[in-house]
């Protein structure tokens, strides 16, 4: 026998196979959107000229090469720079010698620029180097970095010193300018100089370093640093200006965030007395400006000499 379903059933199955439909329909719309799509990105990658896709195109960025070696302090970071681009780095070995080769460049070129950071970080320096225009491989060797340099403070006070310091080759002779004033130390084992600046009147001081190893004489730095001795009005001045700073940054901390939040709750609860008890809070308010009425003493009025006309 067959079984009959009740018709609300056979609604439910209807309702299901029409749902079913939907979802293959929109399933075949999207697969035909995507092919759509696949079809016009090859068309827009296709070579203009025609031709296979599977053609295809290498290159290569310049035409020359620069070769560089030299001396840095040990294990310092060397980045080589072309028209202020980054091109590539390396990392001095534990002499200070350090070799970046085989860099591609265009013809015609006549600048590039080192910049060298010693492994501490505690300073940098920065030259640059002219040469003829390239028309084939530029080998430049032994190329004698000036040293890192660093003060532990720029803006200093008559009387106060300030401390230059920074690394170079182990052993090096460090020549150390300030202003017209040069100074001549020697780096440790390790490359670190250190000398203490003091007695300098005030002004602007340039401050830059260089260094003699063995036979080699470093280049000048393409960038100096700067040591500014204030006046007695510049040092006012840089008292207020950091006492602001301090107010600033004492009430802008996070730490005093509670504070913040309990000003404002202390300020609405005494409003909140004053509106629900406004006779008892001026009565009492009223006491103490009573009491310190007595307290503080007025000064007595003088009477004229001739008050007998006043209110005539």
């Amino acid at each position: 026998m067959k079984r009959i379903l009740p018709k609300k059933r056979f609604r439910i199955l209807d309702l299901g196979f029409k749902h079913k439909k939907k979802v293959v329909l929109s399933l075949l719309l999207s697969c035909l959107l995507l092919l759509i799509s696949i079809s016009t990105s090859h068309a827009q990658i296709r070579p203009p000229y025609g031709g296979g896709l599977d053609i295809e195109v290498s290159g290569r960025v310049g035409e020359l090469y620069l070769n560089l070696s030299g001396y840095a302090s040990p294990l310092a970071t060397v980045e080589l720079y072309i028209n202020n681009v980054f091109i590539r780095g390396t990392i001095a070995d534990e002499n200070g010698v350090f070799y970046i080769p085989q860099v591609l460049i265009k013809a015609g070129l006549t600048n590039f620029c080192l910049v060298m950071v010693d492994y501490r970080h505690v300073g940098r320096s920065e030259s640059c180097f002219d040469i003829p225009p390239a028309s084939a491989t530029v080998d430049k060797k032994e190329v004698f970095l000036p040293p890192t340099l660093a003060l532990s403070k720029g803006d200093i006070a008559e009387g106060e010193v300030t401390f230059a310091y920074g690394y170079t080759m182990p052993g090096a002779e460090v020549i150390l300018h300030v202003g017209d004033n040069v100074f001549k130390l020697k780096a440790d084992k390790n490359g670190y100089f250190r000398l203490e600046l003091k007695g300098l009147k005030a002004g602007k001081y340039s401050v830059y370093a260089t260094a003699k190893y063995k036979n080699f004489t470093s280049s000048s730095p393409a960038k100096k640093l700067t040591v500014h001795v204030l006046n007695w009005w510049e040092q006012f001045l840089r008292f207020l200006r950091d006492l602001w700073n301090s107010f600033i940054k004492l009430f802008t901390n996070w730490s005093l965030g509670p504070l913040w939040l309990v000003i404002p709750i202390i300020i609405l609860i005494i409003i909140l007395i004053i509106k629900l008890w406004k006779d008892k809070f001026t009565s009492f308010f009223g006491s103490i400006l009573h009491f310190l009425f007595i307290l503080i003493p007025r000064p007595r009025s003088k009477k004229l000499h001739h008050a007998w006309w006043v209110g005539y």
